[in-house]
């Protein structure tokens, strides 16, 4: 990903907005990292249900006393009703927001965009924002800059083992068996939220029996959610994220591309989809 460049429109993300004097507060007893330390720089971070299996996935930041969540525009309406129960006790207003994403990669664009990385940006468009504010400037000079294909962006969370859970994914898997934990979207040392008790236990225990793996795919596309089946037709994982290029060798046979999914331990190789149309190969450097 160090040559791609250019910028796109993220249809596929959403933002919810957590706005109140208790905002940090409430978020506190459910995101996966600590609420209090968040300022304006994106964190990667979670949230979980009792069960410790990870609801969602994505990027919370401070903007005075709201905290922003982005996350995948699947679980926008799941995420609030699976906490509609909570903010009733809560003085805090939670809400989707319209507007837009934009994703940027290698564009160095200056405020208000936000930095995900080194490579990455996002600049959130509110509905307010019009052509003379600074978000307003920002979207006018991306219409000059270079498109960026989807994949491209999709590529760069895949080399990041950067997992955006959607609604095929949402509520299956532990915190550690997306290797939040690798990348400090979990905190062991915060306190109590959601599902704690579960993932410090699996952490502690060691009782993760299912990792994140990275694959390279060929034959037929591959969609998120899609089983991953081993030599003896067993299920041995599931795909979490998907880019569309890669192997270049497969490519005249068909597609190909690189993937993000669940393993299980000494899953047996090959490790192909259920109808056997897609070959699955395991990165040496995953």
């Amino acid at each position: 990903m160090a040559d791609a460049k250019g910028a796109l429109q993220l249809h596929d993300l959403g933002l919810l907005c957590f706005d109140g004097q208790d905002s940090a507060a409430f978020l506190q007893g459910y995101l996966t990292t600590d609420a209090n330390a968040l300022d304006a720089t994106p964190a990667l971070t979670a949230m979980c249900n009792i069960k410790g299996r990870a609801v969602l996935t994505g990027y919370a930041w401070r903007q005075e006393q709201r905290i922003m969540l982005l996350l995948h525009q699947t679980l926008c309406a799941v995420a609030l009703d699976f906490l509609r129960p909570y903010l009733a006790f809560s003085k805090t207003r939670a809400a989707v927001m319209g507007g837009g994403v934009i994703g940027a990669i290698g564009l160095n664009l200056g405020f208000p965009a936000l930095n995900l990385d080194d490579e990455r940006q996002v600049l959130i468009l509110e509905p307010s924002d019009g052509p003379a504010s600074g978000f307003g400037k920002s979207a006018n000079l991306l219409e000059n800059a270079p498109p960026l294909p989807l994949d491209e962006w999709r590529q760069a969370a895949i080399d990041r083992r950067e997992v955006w859970l959607e609604a095929a994914t949402s509520g299956a898997f532990l915190p550690q068996m997306l290797a939040l934990d690798e990348l400090g979207a979990v905190s062991f040392t915060k306190g109590c939220y959601l599902g704690q008790e579960v993932v410090a236990r699996a952490q502690h225990r060691g009782q993760v029996k299912r990792r994140l793996t990275r694959l390279e795919w060929s034959g037929a596309p591959v969609m998120v959610g899609a089983e991953v089946q081993d030599a003896n037709g067993r299920g041995a994982g599931v795909v979490v994220a998907v880019a569309g290029q890669g192997v270049a060798a497969a490519a005249a046979e068909g597609h190909a591309g690189a993937a993000l999914a669940i393993v299980a331990e000494g899953a047996n190789p090959p490790l192909a989809a259920p109808n056997g149309a897609t070959k699955f190969n395991k990165c040496a450097t995953a």
